[in-house]
C-alpha cells in the first residue's frame, strides 16, 4: 500500500530558495516567424519559501535569476572529415536545475518548483508588474537585423 502526503508547506535548509519554474510560452511574429525560447525557463521567478539563512528575499518575491550556472555542456564526437583529419565537436547545451512536482494546488493539480540558492539571484524587483510584450513586426513582415 502506498503511502501519500499532503504537504503543506515547503521549508528549504540553510540559503536555498524555492522557487517556480515558469516557462516561456512559443511566441511567432506576426509574420509567423518563431521567436525562440520556447520552453525554456524564465529569467525571472517567483519565490515560494526561503530557508533560515536567507535574508532580503520573502516569498511572494519577483527574483531575477541566473540559470546558465546549473548549465550543463555536453560533447559529442560529430562528422568525420577523413581527408583534412578532422573532427567536428557537436556541442548541446542543457540546463541541470533541481525540480520537483509537488501536488499541491486545491484542484488536485500539480506545478513544478525549482530549488535555487541565495547567490543565484541577481536582483528582487520591487514594485514592477510583468507582462509578455507584444512583438512588433514592420509592415512588411521583415524583421532585418
Amino acid at each position: 500500500m502506498a503511502t501519500i502526503f499532503k504537504i503543506k508547506k515547503l521549508k528549504p535548509q540553510f540559503n536555498q530558495i524555492v522557487v517556480t519554474r515558469d516557462l516561456y510560452a512559443e511566441q511567432r511574429s506576426k509574420a509567423g516567424l518563431f521567436l525562440g525560447k520556447a520552453n525554456t525557463i524564465k529569467e525571472y521567478q517567483t519565490v515560494v519559501s526561503v530557508g533560515p539563512n536567507v535574508k532580503g528575499i520573502a516569498p511572494g518575491d519577483v527574483v531575477f535569476i541566473n540559470p546558465k550556472r546549473y548549465m550543463m555542456v555536453e560533447h559529442k564526437d560529430g562528422l568525420q572529415d577523413k581527408e583534412q583529419n578532422v573532427i567536428q565537436d557537436q556541442m548541446k547545451a542543457q540546463f541541470n536545475i533541481p525540480t520537483f512536482t509537488v501536488y499541491d494546488l486545491p484542484d488536485g493539480s500539480s506545478r513544478e518548483l525549482m530549488i535555487i540558492g541565495d547567490n543565484d539571484i541577481y536582483f528582487v524587483a520591487e514594485g514592477e508588474e510583468f507582462e509578455t510584450a507584444p512583438v512588433v513586426a514592420p509592415q512588411d513582415g521583415i524583421i532585418r537585423s
